[in-house]
């Protein structure tokens, strides 16, 4: 399980680390923050005089090696600057960013995308995920919205063989589901339509838990059917989150961090098998805000090196998805944070408007 911690909680947790620091190693640790994201390369004392920190590069250095000994940041070797460590990185996104949002221009921009296929579920789904990783450019993933609870909509049963019928159960979020029936005597086509006629007068549009609740009296074949479809549904009901939409892997190549062949071949084969997104993915309710899991609170070997920006989005307790972003420690955290937050806001709105 991940550690995933909301922003309120996060800025709970760092109150007392903000404290210690004075004005001055706030400024420095923002500047070398901010200089590392920006080059990628260690930041010099140096660097940082030139951006105005007005003392000498030698007190410079002595705050440098102060947020290095209280774990801020960390020298990659001997002489090199420094670099920021998940800590340096938390407290950046917490304490010095601020409250930050896309301009007008863009989010007007990404409205009128959403506007273009705003009844096609699959396609905001697509959608999200490219838009995401083109303004970020890292990997984006999004998952399509997921009611808490599958509702029954219609099934047809069709005739194999004479012990055999093939269930096909549509429920309400239009999905498809497909199983065979081995059944206990000999069954007509005739037979088989009848029952998914009377199955579906009764039980359209309910939950599982509606179904059972209703208790009415069926045949034996009629019980079968249903008992097939209701364990389908709880199936269903128990996948936390649908399989991610995944774009935009090529923006890592480029990327320092994963210069080596068999790392970048570690991060590929991790994204590309996507029930793993799925453990990245954070199990707390919508409207909790855009969650930072940053490096070594990833609990996968293979992506310590990352953060993952992530948010859940929809009604809550009705019906809800997730979407998020993945990429090196160093990345432009001003941007990423607030685009996923629109994002979610707009796709809460959507999903509002077409589930009511």
């Amino acid at each position: 399980m991940i550690c995933v911690i909301s922003t309120l909680v996060l800025r709970v947790l760092i109150t007392v680390g903000v404290q210690m620091l004075t004005q001055r190693k706030k400024r420095i640790l923002e500047i070398v923050v901010a200089e590392y994201i920006s080059t990628g390369l260690p930041v010099s004392s140096e660097n940082v005089a030139r951006k105005g920190v007005k003392v000498s590069s030698a007190t410079i250095r002595n705050e440098m090696m102060d947020l290095e000994d209280e774990g801020y940041l960390t020298q990659p070797h001997t002489s090199a600057g420094r670099i920021p460590t998940d800590k340096g990185y938390r407290h950046y996104i917490e304490s010095l960013m601020g409250d930050i949002q896309l301009s007008l221009a863009e989010q007007r921009l990404i409205r009128h995308q959403f506007f273009q296929v705003q009844s096609e579920i699959e396609e905001w789904t697509r959608l999200a995920a490219n838009v995401l990783s083109r303004m970020v450019s890292s990997v984006a993933f999004v998952t399509m919205p997921k009611p808490a609870e599958s509702r029954f909509k219609h099934l047809d049963l069709v005739s194999l063989h004479e012990f055999l019928a093939l269930l096909v159960l549509v429920l309400r979020e239009a999905k498809l589901k497909q199983q065979v029936l081995a059944l206990e005597e000999a069954v007509s086509q005739e037979e088989l339509s009848a029952a998914a006629r009377r199955l579906n007068a009764s039980y359209g549009g309910l939950t599982s838990a509606e179904i059972y609740r209703k208790g009415l009296a069926l045949s034996s074949l009629e019980s079968r059917v249903m008992k097939t479809a209701t364990g389908i549904m709880q199936a269903e009901e128990e996948e936390v989150y649908e399989e991610p939409c995944v774009d935009g892997l090529r923006h890592i190549l480029s990327e320092p961090e994963f210069a080596s062949r068999t790392k970048l071949s570690q991060i590929i084969e991790f994204v590309e098998q996507r029930s793993l997104l799925k453990s990245m993915l954070p199990r707390v309710p919508i409207g909790e805000g855009v969650q930072v899991i940053i490096g070594r609170e990833n609990k996968q070997d293979v992506i310590q090196d990352c953060s993952v920006i992530v948010t859940r989005y929809g009604i809550p307790g009705e019906v809800g998805g997730a979407l998020g972003v993945m990429g090196p420690t160093r990345m432009q955290y001003s941007r990423v944070i607030p685009t996923v937050g629109f994002l979610s806001s707009l796709m809460s709105e959507m999903v509002g408007e077409l589930y009511g």
